[in-house]
């Protein structure tokens, strides 16, 4: 089984070096990622292995299709690259959990009250903002460690997650945004994700504060040790494109992420560190069974639809793409993932028919970040959502309930936020 680590690295390594110097066709990247495919398909949970095959089984036929009518390749070779740049960034980000997880782990008394929650929620947002859902187990499971977790303390760990969608770099929701998206732009998309972001926090630190019983409600102690490493990121990102602002910041985060981890392990831990190094390729990676699926089988979906459009020479996208359009296309994402579609699948979907008309890209993979956050913090389907209530026993009743005023609020801010994109 460790050699779909090795081939998911080697990936990414190629994915790099491709950027810089464009040796290799696109295509051929991502044949590790499909012979990994089928080496961890026995990994995959029940629920995931539906899902996988239900988007294969409905995207190989039109693809197909759409290759022998419309007698052009393009889209299966499409296919055949498995949205690689941003699997490869799924491997890079996932090194530094090796790293993060030593700020955080810790023994220490936890504090109470309303300002630890406070503390909590920003703190868990941060870091997830680089490590993704890793944050949410990491945190939750330090909470409930001697009591079950509250509700109050489920508020913070589901929102510090999802509203990390709206802007983070290192989330897989801007990945797949920029490819679905072609020529959207990093800055623009944090500098409009992020008002949006601090209005999703800061309503939530106004429901933590009303929360009953919330001075007895136990945070997680946030330390500059914990903290420190997704600033440094983030910094690394911005200098690193503007020295090199051609290469794709989905390259950079990878480059960025595998590096900071690589150096900061030999350097303070040594052999240990290589240890670990090595069985995160021969373990970690291989655990990113169901995110590899999901991307590839997402993939062929996007592309079957794409291609079969193009062979019936159908254009399903408005002529003029607007605020009005991007919030009719938010709420769609959003009922699609109340439908249960994964946002991978939703955002890939929307970006076949909508971005080859759509003329701000930077529109479109704003509604899509918005989209994704708001689908997996509203949805009792959701990653973050189920694992909540298989972890830790919270009804999806419960969440839903403590979803009852944010939903509403985060649509009209999402849907005034477009409507100023528009008109700045």
């Amino acid at each position: 089984m460790f050699l779909s680590g090795y081939l998911l690295i080697g990936m990414a390594f190629a994915a790099v070096l491709n950027a810089f110097f464009s040796v290799l066709p696109g295509y051929l990247i991502g044949v590790p990622v499909w012979i990994s495919a089928l080496l961890l398909w026995p990994r995959l949970k029940p629920a995931q292995r539906k899902q996988t095959a239900v988007l294969l089984l409905t995207g190989a036929p039109l693809l197909l299709f759409g290759t022998v009518y419309g007698n052009d390749p393009q889209y299966l070779l499409k296919a055949l690259e498995a949205n690689y740049l941003v699997l490869a960034m799924l491997v890079g980000v996932s090194f530094l959990r090796l790293v993060a997880m030593q700020g955080v782990h810790s023994d220490e008394q936890l504090p109470r009250g309303r300002t630890a929650l406070w503390q909590t929620l920003l703190g868990a947002h941060l870091i997830g903002s680089v490590i993704n859902i890793s944050s949410v187990l990491i945190v939750g499971d330090r909470l409930s460690a001697r009591q079950p977790l509250q509700p109050v303390q489920a508020l913070v760990l589901l929102r510090s997650f999802s509203i990390c969608a709206f802007w983070s770099p290192f989330f897989a929701a801007m990945g797949l945004t920029l490819v679905s998206a072609p020529g959207a732009e990093l800055k623009t998309l944090v500098l409009f994700g992020l008002p949006v972001a601090l209005a999703g926090l800061l309503f939530s630190m106004w429901e933590v504060a009303r929360a009953p019983a919330v001075e007895q409600a136990r945070g997680y102690p946030m330390h500059l040790k914990a903290l420190w490493m997704p600033l440094v990121l983030a910094v690394l990102v911005v200098i690193c494109h503007e020295i090199w602002p051609a290469i794709s910041v989905l390259t950079l985060v990878t480059l960025i992420s595998i590096l900071f981890a690589v150096s900061w392990l030999l350097l303070r831990q040594k052999r240990q560190g290589g240890r670990r190094l090595l069985n995160h390729i021969h373990e970690g990676l291989p655990g990113l069974a169901g995110e590899v699926m999901l991307f590839l089988a997402a993939a062929v979906l996007a592309a079957g639809v794409a291609s079969s459009l193009s062979a019936f020479d159908l254009a399903l996208a408005p002529e003029h793409y607007g605020a009005l359009e991007a919030c009719i296309t938010l709420l769609v994402l959003i009922l699609l993932a109340f439908a249960g579609m994964h946002p991978v699948t939703s955002v890939v979907l929307v970006g076949s028919i909508l971005a080859p008309s759509v003329s701000d890209p930077n529109l479109l993979g704003l509604t899509m970040l918005m989209g994704w956050a708001l689908g997996v913090g509203l949805s009792p389907l959701s990653g973050v959502q189920l694992s909540l209530r298989a972890r830790y026993s919270i009804p999806a009743v419960q969440l839903m309930r403590l979803n009852r005023l944010y939903a509403p609020v985060m649509l009209l801010v999402c849907w005034a936020m477009l409507w100023l994109f528009t008109r700045i």
